[in-house]
């Protein structure tokens, strides 16, 4: 239902995501979703609009997230139409803080799933929910996402 280089730009973000989040570029980060994103991070939290998501991601990058980074693991890509698809996103982490800025002693594994929508000439998120994996729980016959 999307052709090979639809494909191919929507793997990009995994891939520009990952660049951004490790150059710890919130203006980079922020380009990959809509203006009207609707975004839950990793802890539950609500991030409606694209200013509030770079503002937010900013604001942690400065903090917990100063010396992290980010891996990108298999994605899974399910066209819901043309210009709607369901993505999927294995990733892992390294170098964050606790969210009170103690150390985390493990890196951290997760999934992030993004709607994405054809905007023009290129593809962006515009919702997202984020999780980490419990990895004494959660084994790899349910981490999706291979490819």
């Amino acid at each position: 239902m999307i052709s090979h280089s639809d494909e191919v730009a929507i793997r990009e973000i995994r891939n520009q995501w990952e660049i951004a989040w490790n150059a710890h570029d919130m203006e980079l980060l922020a380009s990959l979703v809509t203006p009207g994103v609707d975004f839950v991070h990793v802890m539950g939290g609500w991030l409606g609009g694209r200013d509030v998501f770079q503002r937010y991601h900013a604001e942690r990058h400065a903090a917990q997230f100063k010396n992290s980074t980010t891996r990108s693991g298999g994605m899974s890509i399910r066209p819901l139409t043309p210009d709607i698809c369901l993505v999927h996103v294995n990733w892992s982490m390294s170098g964050d803080t606790e969210f009170d800025g103690t150390h985390r002693h493990q890196p951290r594994e997760g999934i992030i799933t993004w709607i994405v929508v054809r905007s023009g000439e290129r593809w962006l998120i515009d919702a997202a929910h984020n999780t980490n994996i419990n990895q004494s729980i959660v084994g790899a016959e349910y981490r999706k996402p291979t490819s």
